[in-house]
């Protein structure tokens, strides 16, 4: 376990220009927000930053390994006695680092503006949750796809996957919203969340996610066990 943080802390700190950008965007894009802060405006806020969130981490994950791969840093750790899978889980500890800190900005923003606008936002720390939970989830499917694809083919791949419910409305089909964590929070941010708590009805959800982060870091380590990595991709 103390590999994988050490591994996750030193990617965080390779991917500071990033953390600095996203830091600057998400301060001074909730700075123009308090100009009005009405609860819809917030809601708009809170909607389209959380697919930010989703987007930012998984575009974060997915290219880490052909990097690694490419600076032949991956040789340099693997050396050391450190086994794949706790390489590859040092990669999602990092994009977690860094997804929980995206989210914690958008949380805190999102508060401070229902606070200059007088809005009780008592059910935002329970969607927060579930918004890194989807987060991890994405980073976890992300690095699974990049074990044995191109990124540019991991990034199609991980986006069909998630837009999977998406797909199955389309098609007049039922969707079991318990299996598509990722599309069941949009669809609540979408429709039914107002600030205020859903009782237990997103734990199901937070579950959900984290055991298919879970299943793809596994299914990711399996996969990876059986790739090449001292050959240098093109």
């Amino acid at each position: 376990m103390r590999a994988i943080v050490l591994i996750g802390i030193n990617f965080v700190r390779t991917q500071w220009i990033a953390l600095a950008v996203m830091c600057v965007y998400v301060l001074g894009i909730g700075g123009i927000y308090r100009i009005h802060t009405q609860r819809e405006e917030i809601l708009f806020f809170l909607r389209w930053h959380a697919g930010y969130a989703i987007f930012f981490a998984t575009m974060i994950a997915i290219p880490a390994l052909q990097t690694e791969r490419k600076t032949r840093r991956i040789l340099a750790v693997l050396s050391k006695g450190i086994h794949r899978w706790q390489y590859l889980g040092g990669l999602l500890c990092g994009c977690a680092m860094i997804a929980a800190l995206f989210c914690l900005l958008i949380g805190a923003t999102a508060a401070w503006l229902g606070q200059q606008g007088r809005i009780p936002v008592d059910g935002l720390p329970a969607i927060m949750m579930l918004l890194f939970c989807c987060c991890v989830l994405a980073i976890s499917l992300g690095l699974f796809f990049a074990t044995f694809f191109h990124p540019l083919l991991a990034t199609a791949a991980t986006s069909a996957v998630l837009a999977l419910p998406l797909i199955l409305l389309e098609c007049g089909l039922s969707v079991p919203w318990a299996f598509f964590p990722v599309g069941a929070l949009f669809r609540t941010l979408w429709t039914s969340f107002q600030f205020r708590p859903l009782g237990n009805s997103l734990n199901t959800l937070i579950v959900s996610a984290i055991a298919q982060a879970l299943f793809f870091w596994i299914a990711a380590a399996l996969v990876f066990a059986r790739r090449d990595v001292t050959i240098s991709p093109e």
